[in-house]
């Protein structure tokens, strides 16, 4: 609290500074950086206060300072192609690394809450293949030891109430899981594997620490055999009764305590097993081909898009969506302006504006910036759910998506006919209203994921796709389905990359699906879509609008909307 008292009482000298004329200590630069720090800090309410005060004062000084005579507006920056130096290799790849970063922090916050509730088997789990790696990767035969046929673990598995692992940290959680994925995308660089081997090869080294009968922290093994030959030796000796009877005893307690010794490995193993899939699950979020996620989309260096750019670092201004950025130095250091405040741009940077962010990646002196819907936003939700709600309503072969998830929710619940999903079911989904059966497909895609659980869907769309004869549609239905479900949540990559956002207006916007033209309208708290000639559909939450030319999936949440076109 002092420290954070002392540093507002910095900031209102320097600003004091500024408003005698004087050059404030450390310059321009220091005052922005302090200003940047307290912007973020989580200031008590006195002097959340005083803050605010001091930095009303900063901006009127600013205004002032801009207002007549005018400064030179600064340059908006021109898609203008750069091309790197001969020798060196493109930025564009480091780009796309941080800013996956970036969204991979996203997701992991996300999955560490969910691994923070039980007994944390997948963290716990985790922490115990980074400590087993760190050490192997030092040793010479790891290098050649593919299979790894002489690792042998040394690093339990923690223990739930493990002070020194500190689990139930949220924070710790996030770290561990970060590290983990850190570590298996540098894995190609410690070892001549191919990138398509990412997978299999962690699964080998869980599945050595998991056969590793100390890595639960149970007793050791106890000794049969040895308390078998000494009751052997003491009949053949003639002990007496009494010395047998014990011996006896104390081989039949010991073989007890064995078996349930066995019984609590044979646990603890089968529930570290299924910790080990969701953990390897993960690998999912690795950029291809080591994972399933896309590589961001990063345009050439000097080029400018809707909701993306890739510009040479210098000072203008540059329009993302609605958004108008600056770019600007002061002191040595980069500067990147919103909305009236600056931010210092070192490496990366996350600009909050009302339900939107601004992604900012530097490398070199090149800066990526793009749009995002912000993490805790419904739209690239509602837009994942909306690519499934889209092949649903599909009404090839007779609505065959559709008819296998009605299928699929059946045999879940273990009432399923194959007679009673045919092609005579299509007629009354051709009968109802476009709205209707949009909200009949979303109530069953809701009730069959409730019914499914955490299962793998595959097998029972594949069973009844097998009755049905409709085996392709039902892998195509499964995949959409694992997609769905192991994409929370969604980015722009995993959505198909091409996302549009727009801030709802009193005037009529044209959206584009192939050579159709769509209007987009905001009437009153109502938003209504369609073309010419049509009756408009109204826009809840979430809608599907087909056109002979591709689907619109369009997604509102307030006064923003969000839409993609599916071919």
């Amino acid at each position: 609290m002092e420290h954070l008292a002392d540093l507002v009482d910095l900031y209102e000298y320097r600003v004091e500074d500024l408003l005698s004329g004087r050059t404030p200590k450390g310059g321009k630069g220091a005052l922005l950086k302090l200003r940047a720090f307290l912007a973020q800090a989580r200031l008590p309410g006195p002097l959340a206060k005083r803050f605010r005060q001091a930095d009303a004062r900063y901006r009127a000084l600013r205004q002032r300072e801009a207002a007549p005579p005018p400064p030179p507006e600064l340059p908006t920056l021109e898609a203008v192609p750069l091309e790197p130096p001969k020798g060196e290799e493109s930025p564009l790849k480091a780009l796309a690394l941080k800013v996956w970063r970036l969204l991979t922090e996203r997701e992991v916050r996300v999955r560490a809450k969910e691994l923070l509730a039980g007994r944390r088997e997948e963290l716990r789990l985790v922490h115990a293949f980074l400590q087993n790696f760190l050490e192997y990767k030092e040793k010479p035969e790891f290098k050649r030891d593919f299979n790894l046929s002489r690792f042998a673990p040394t690093h339990p598995i923690p223990s739930l109430s493990d002070t020194l692992v500190d689990l139930d940290d949220p924070k710790v959680a996030e770290a561990l899981l970060l590290e983990f994925l850190e570590t298996a995308l540098h894995l190609p660089q410690h070892l001549p594997l191919p990138p398509e081997e990412t997978r299999p090869y962690l699964r080998r080294f869980l599945m050595r620490i998991l056969e590793w009968d100390g890595a639960y922290g149970l007793p050791p093994k106890r000794d049969l055999l040895a308390l078998r030959r000494a009751l052997e030796e003491a009949r053949h000796l003639g002990a007496t009764e009494a010395e047998i009877a014990r011996l006896e005893e104390r081989l039949k307690r010991e073989a007890q305590e064995e078996r349930r010794r066995e019984l609590l490995l044979e646990e603890e193993r089968g529930r570290f097993r299924v910790a080990m899939e969701k953990v390897l699950a993960l690998l999912a979020l690795l950029p291809t081909p080591q994972g399933d996620t896309p590589w961001p989309r990063v345009p050439e260096v000097g080029v400018v898009e809707e909701n993306l750019a890739t510009l040479p670092l210098r000072p203008g201004r540059v329009q993302i969506g609605p958004l108008v950025l600056t770019l600007a130095q002061a002191e040595g250091a980069w500067h990147l302006g919103l909305g009236g405040e600056d931010r210092v741009l070192e490496d990366t940077l996350i600009l909050p504006f009302e339900d939107l962010e601004v992604f900012a990646v530097r490398e070199g002196e090149v800066v990526h910036l793009r749009l995002e819907a912000r993490s805790g936003l419904r739209l690239y939700e509602l837009l994942s759910e909306g690519r499934v709600l889209a092949l649903l309503l599909d009404p090839e072969r007779d609505y065959a998506h559709l008819r296998l998830l009605r299928a699929l929710s059946a045999r879940l619940k273990g009432e399923f006919r194959p007679e009673a999903f045919g092609p005579a079911l299509a007629e009354k989904y051709r009968q109802a209203p476009p709205e209707a059966l949009q909200d009949f497909a979303r109530k069953g895609l809701e009730l069959t994921l409730k019914r499914l659980g955490p299962q793998d869907p595959a097998p029972f769309l594949l069973e009844v796709g097998e009755a049905l004869g409709l085996k392709g549609e039902a892998e195509a239905l499964a995949g959409a389905l694992k997609d769905y479900l192991g994409r929370r949540p969604p980015t722009r990559e995993t959505l198909g990359g091409e996302v549009h956002l727009l801030a709802l207006t009193p005037e009529p916007q044209a959206l584009r699906v192939g050579q159709t033209v769509l209007s987009l309208r905001l009437k009153e708290d109502a938003v209504y879509v369609g073309q010419a000639g049509e009756i408009p559909r109204k826009v809840a939450d979430l809608l599907v609008y087909r056109t002979g030319e591709g689907t619109l999936v369009l997604a509102r949440e307030g006064r923003r909307v969000a839409y993609l076109v599916l071919p």
